[in-house]
């Protein structure tokens, strides 16, 4: 049996998985952590990365379900549940499109937005945190590979 300890894999995808699951529990901790000490509004320690990603990627005014859940990589009908879960937390909401009524636009709620803000903030504390952790050097090129990354195909 293997130890929970032992390494896994090295290849580029589980690397960048471990580093986001990383990141993700420092948010998250930041995010529970802080919410009771700061204006963080206390729906936030309620919330999935997942659900933070989302906010952060839906426009002010707001993007149809099938454009947000392709910006995001969800289906549609996956991204539609998100939308209703965090419409019934008061951060989304859901509008017809005037050109269209058949065509559903979600776009973030005042708090949706204050929710958006108050994470930004703490997820860029966490990164100030790894960049001390493995040096300014390496987390600065870091970034730049995969922005570099991310511009020529992702």
């Amino acid at each position: 049996m293997n130890d929970v300890k032992e390494p896994g894999p090295d290849h580029i995808m589980a690397l960048l998985g471990y580093l986001m699951d990383g990141l993700r529990r420092d948010v998250l901790a930041a995010t529970r952590a802080t919410a009771s000490e700061r204006s963080v509004p206390p729906v936030l320690r309620d919330l999935r990365f997942s659900h933070i990603r989302m906010l952060s990627l839906t426009p002010p005014d707001g993007m149809r379900v099938s454009d947000l859940a392709e910006r995001i990589g969800m289906t549609k009908q996956a991204l539609g549940e998100f939308a209703t879960a965090l419409e019934g937390l008061g951060l989304m909401e859901s509008v017809r499109d005037p050109a269209d009524r058949r065509v559903r636009i979600v776009r973030p709620t005042a708090l949706g937005r204050t929710v958006v803000d108050a994470s930004a903030g703490l997820i860029t504390e966490v990164e100030a945190a790894w960049r001390d952790r493995v040096g300014a050097r390496n987390w600065d090129r870091l970034r730049d590979l995969l922005a570099a990354a991310v511009a020529k195909g992702g």
